[in-house]
């Protein structure tokens, strides 16, 4: 009876063998390729379908398929399923997209590779996807013709292939392309780009054959990213409609000539021998430009001047310790800071932030804090109260503490902040880290991010915890400390409180990093009673 019953029930819950094909083939095209060429274990109706050659998508991984002992007979059914999905769809059924990311050394010849680019492309396909690993640095695939001169492909991406350009181009439909690791000149990438006027989105990276690189003609162009040409000398753009620009240096300087852009809405500058002088020029250049991010060793000055800029980042490393900035972007909404210092108290009393609403500082290791620190972290905060979110990330051997001559005469704790951000990755005393930022300002909320030092978070809730009514700290000083001023804590949820009893539970000197945001509310009296 038991039996029977069990039987009746496995019969009931299989719905899915008596869903319509057509649901069944848009089912199999949400799963990875792997799941589909196991469905049949699932349901008898999965059998009745051919899934390989009723999916509009095919992606084929060898980390997908193969297990890390990578057994012959593992290889040999990866190979057997694309040979299978390829060489038995039907032609009259198209393909919407084919990726082939392999290891050539488990391809017996590449001539067997050249035949599923040959059968995807009969099949119309739209987005083709190549990253073929090579048996060696020497020797990369070499792509076939065919596939620079099909008409229906949208979106290309190609890694780590060989690029050589034999008779005409005609890519009429293309609208993105990818280059990586392509080992190519030039003259091959210039043919190309040239070639298919409707690209939208070009992405050029760790193309180490490439010394210059010439981008124009395309009119419909607007995202462009060039990353990691190491031994690019020379980019020239001319691109009317961009609107994202990328651009990360290789090894040797290179001259970057761009054409002023009046649509362009994002720049992103990693590169070491930009000057104050292009920086100077952005608003003009580019009067619509709403984010800005500039990664530069050797700026000694940076002046950025724009009046629709929403959102700036800038990283500068321990060479520029002395640089001086200067920042004039009245609807400035976000500020991103990392390095190894504070900026200077002339470049945040500069700074028009009446529209910024989040800020992030990241101070990196260094060990050479001075006592201006404190003032100038000081008046970033009561420039920035308007802010719905500060995050500051400190990681430093140094603890920055307020040194006692300058208590007296700091100014009262900023109020208006409202959420402020924290994560402390290393320092020998927290205790310090803490006393200095609440000293500073009286936030609403306190978080510590996913990634602080545990035993910061266990400092910081012990001192919440055995905070007294009545502190006798601070007796000599007009402004007190932050213990004088906190009339409440709270832990704001059941997963902050869940994360807090773990690490209590955790050993004193326990290393590890917390694995989620834990989140305290203040109450504050605005003065002493």
């Amino acid at each position: 009876m038991r039996i029977v019953s069990v039987s009746v029930m496995a019969e009931e819950q299989d719905r899915i063998s008596h869903l319509p094909d057509d649901i069944l083939i848009r089912i199999l095209g949400l799963l990875p390729t792997k799941d589909v060429a196991r469905s049949s274990l699932l349901s008898q109706a999965w059998r009745k379908l051919s899934p390989f050659s009723s999916l509009s998508l095919l992606m084929f991984q060898c980390p997908d398929f193969l297990e890390s002992c990578r057994k012959n007979t593992d290889v040999s059914s990866f190979i057997n399923a694309i040979d299978s999905s390829l060489r038995l769809r039907p032609k009259d059924v198209n393909l919407a997209r084919l990726r082939l990311h392999l290891d050539l050394d488990d391809i017996e010849s590449e001539s067997l590779i050249d035949s599923w680019i040959d059968a995807a492309l009969e099949r119309k396909v739209k987005e083709l996807d190549l990253y073929l690993r090579p048996r060696s640095i020497a020797k990369p695939y070499g792509l076939p013709a065919k596939i620079f001169s099909t008409t229906t492909i949208t979106v290309l991406s190609l890694e780590q292939c060989r690029l050589e350009i034999c008779g005409d181009i005609d890519l009429p439909a293309l609208r993105k392309l990818c280059l990586r690791q392509i080992r190519c000149d030039e003259q091959a990438i210039r043919q190309l780009i040239s070639s298919c006027p409707l690209i939208e989105d070009l992405d050029i990276a760790s193309c180490g054959g490439l010394q210059k690189l010439h981008v124009s003609g395309l009119a419909n162009l607007h995202r462009l990213e060039v990353i990691c040409c190491y031994n690019l000398r020379r980019i020239e753009i001319d691109a009317p409609s961009l609107q994202h620009l990328v651009y990360h240096c290789g090894r040797l300087p290179c001259d970057m000539v761009l054409t002023p852009c009046e649509f362009l809405r994002e720049l992103i500058l990693h590169d070491p021998h930009i000057t104050n002088d292009f920086l100077q020029n952005l608003d003009s250049g580019f009067p619509n430009l709403e984010r800005l991010e500039i990664d530069s060793t050797r700026l000694q000055r940076i002046e950025i001047s724009h009046h629709q800029l929403k959102r700036l980042e800038l990283k500068l490393t321990p060479l520029q310790k002395e640089a001086k900035l200067k920042i004039d972007a009245p609807n400035l909404q976000s500020f991103t800071y990392s390095g190894y210092r504070m900026p200077l108290t002339s470049t945040i009393s500069s700074m028009n932030t009446s529209s910024l609403r989040e800020a992030e500082i990241h101070f990196r290791n260094y060990n050479d804090y001075s006592h201006f620190f404190i003032p100038q972290l000081k008046e970033f905060f009561e420039k920035s109260k308007n802010c719905q979110v500060i995050n500051l990330l400190i990681k430093s051997k140094e603890e920055l503490i307020i040194p006692r001559k300058l208590r007296p005469i700091l100014s009262p704790p900023v109020y208006d902040i409202k959420h402020l951000y924290l994560r402390v990755s290393y320092c020998s005393r927290f205790q310090y880290i803490i006393d200095r930022m609440l000293w500073m300002c009286h936030p609403q909320t306190l978080s510590i991010l996913s990634g602080t030092n545990v035993r910061f978070l266990k400092v910081l809730y012990n001192k919440f915890r055995n905070k007294e009514e009545n502190p006798k700290c601070c007796t000599s000083c007009s402004i007190k400390c932050w213990r004088h001023y906190l009339k409440d804590v709270q832990i704001d949820s059941d997963e902050s409180r869940l994360e807090i009893d773990q690490i209590i539970a955790m050993p004193e000197l326990s290393q590890k990093s917390t694995n989620c945001k834990v989140r305290f509310r203040l109450k504050w009296r605005s003065q002493l009673l």
